[in-house]
């Protein structure tokens, strides 16, 4: 008969094994008497919640891992228990909240079981830490959110492409004809209104150029930018409708604000939209309308700016997704979600940021925030090279209105340009001679500027250096002339141009 010191010892052995096993478990393993006081807390609850083993025995479960807000329904439960013995959540797997020792909350799976022995009852509970999960589900739905919208941005820049390619060709037309016209009106009120038409040309020829960057992720170009002149000009072209509407403009314009190194055009664009979103927000609310406009100083040295409304404001579920593309609080055909997404980009590309603030006006708040950067005066733009002079150029382009806008201001150069509108013509044309250089639009019939390019140099290899392609797509098109000839690449006249550019790109096709 096996002595009694034998036998405890075995259950010694047995106990170690046991506690062995549960300490080995990833998961905590708790079990608690009937009133749930801690009689037991493996290693893994330990590393979980953050109580040592010695100093949480004895201690009421709902006083130590279960949340505050969830105490009355833990209590409310365990009394419902001892007076029906009805156990509504034992034996379930269960998700839920629980807390750790620094009284943070976290996302658990739980399982609780009764055990009964020596007649006393017990509970028993296996919890999972699903914050790992729960991280990893998070950071996939953020990979999948971003590699939506880049689909997006993707279908878009496609789409802006072929746009551009359009309205750079008309814009060229009337930049360069403006251009003309200005030097030989004689009439003042004449030149005054060429000018106003070609600054407004120029100005549609950038933004499409900044929608193009955007969806493409191309670095802005630079320049000191004083956000009140920004917040001032975007207001002077929305003024009208501004004042149609009723809205009165407030403005809360911090004198000294830092200038930060921005692409104007691309902030002045930021600006247009914001204004125009809160014009469009306050079209149907009653009187007085207001709109504020406010610039400040960062903290660290940056600056920015606010518009501020006192509107409906932007629901609550809307807040996390309206800087998303093609999403937009307003009714079904009057908006194409893309303003706050485009700013978003532009931003980002300055290393700044667009948030949804609480203001004091009731409505929307839009801050913007630019980091450090930029001087008391911005850069002055550099001299047009004068262009080396030219015998003869051909300009190839299929739309002839482009095509003798180019001749045009290159006469004003002192160059001569015949000009065809299809590849065969310009073949027959250099198999003549005589020429000095080529302008070629880049997108055209039959086989497009980069195959014209590649016969033409094959049969006059001294073309080559003599060509400049001209291209509406501002942002692939450089890349794409660049990738025909790697080792001497041809320079690219952006449409629209304007003389200074067109003397620029005569320089860089100059003989040597």
């Amino acid at each position: 008969m096996e002595s009694e010191a034998s036998l405890l010892a075995r259950l010694t052995e047995a106990e170690a094994l046991k506690q062995g096993v549960i300490d080995a478990a990833l998961d905590a393993v708790i079990t608690a008497d009937r009133e749930c006081r801690v009689i037991g807390w493996n290693a893994a609850a330990e590393r979980i919640f953050g109580h040592r083993r010695d100093e949480i025995m004895g201690r009421p479960i709902g006083d130590t891992i279960v949340p505050p807000h969830h105490r009355a329904g833990h209590e409310a439960g365990l009394a419902r228990y001892h007076a029906t013995g009805c156990p509504h959540v034992l034996g379930q797997r269960l998700e839920m909240e629980a807390m750790r020792a620094d009284g943070s909350v976290f996302p658990c799976e739980m399982s609780i079981h009764e055990v009964k022995a020596a007649g006393r009852t017990f509970f028993t509970a296996w919890l999972r830490d699903l914050t790992p999960i729960r991280d990893a589900e998070a950071e996939l739905a953020r990979q999948r959110e971003r590699l939506h919208q880049t689909e997006k941005m993707s279908a878009l820049g496609s789409l802006l492409a072929g746009v551009a390619h359009e309205l750079n060709n008309p814009l060229a037309v009337v930049v360069a004809q403006t251009t003309m016209l200005e030097a030989v009106a004689e009439d003042p009120a004449v030149r005054d209104r060429a000018a106003r038409i070609h600054a407004a040309a120029a100005r549609c020829g950038r933004i499409v150029k900044t929608f193009l960057a955007m969806v493409r992720q191309q670095p802005p170009s630079r320049s000191a930018v004083d956000l009140n002149a920004t917040l001032r000009g975007a207001q002077e072209l929305v003024a009208y409708g501004l004042r149609s509407a009723g809205i009165a403009v407030e403005h809360a314009l911090a004198p000294g604000v830092p200038r930060i190194q921005a692409d104007p055009d691309q902030l002045g664009q930021v600006a247009v939209n914001l204004l125009v979103n809160a014009q469009a927000a306050l079209a149907d609310q009653p009187e007085p309308r207001r709109l504020r406009l406010e610039t400040f100083a960062t903290t660290d040295g940056g600056a920015g700016f606010a518009v501020e409304d006192n509107g409906p404001g932007v629901a609550a579920a809307m807040r996390e997704r309206i800087f998303e593309a093609y999403v937009t609080t307003k009714p079904l055909g009057a908006g194409t979600g893309l303003g706050l997404a485009v700013c978003r980009n532009i931003l980002g590309a300055h290393g700044g940021t667009i948030g949804l603030e609480e203001g004091t006006l009731g409505g929307a708040r839009f801050v913007v925030r630019l980091p450090p950067g930029g001087g008391t005066t911005a850069a002055a733009p550099p001299e047009a090279p004068r262009a080396a002079p030219r015998r003869r150029l051909l300009v190839v382009d299929d739309e002839p209105e482009v095509g003798e806008a180019l001749a045009d201001l290159l006469a004003v150069q002192g160059v001569a340009a015949e000009v065809v509108t299809d590849i065969p013509a310009a073949l027959a044309r250099l198999a003549q001679g005589g020429l000095d250089g080529v302008f070629c639009d880049l997108r055209m019939p039959g086989g497009g500027g980069g195959g014209f390019y590649r016969r033409a140099i094959a049969a006059h290899p001294g073309l080559r250096g003599r060509f400049c392609f001209v291209t509406g797509d501002t942002v692939a098109g450089p890349a794409a002339v660049a990738a025909l000839d790697p080792d001497q690449p041809p320079p690219v006249l952006e449409k629209p141009f304007g003389p200074a550019e067109v003397a620029t790109a005569l320089a860089a096709i100059a003989a040597p």
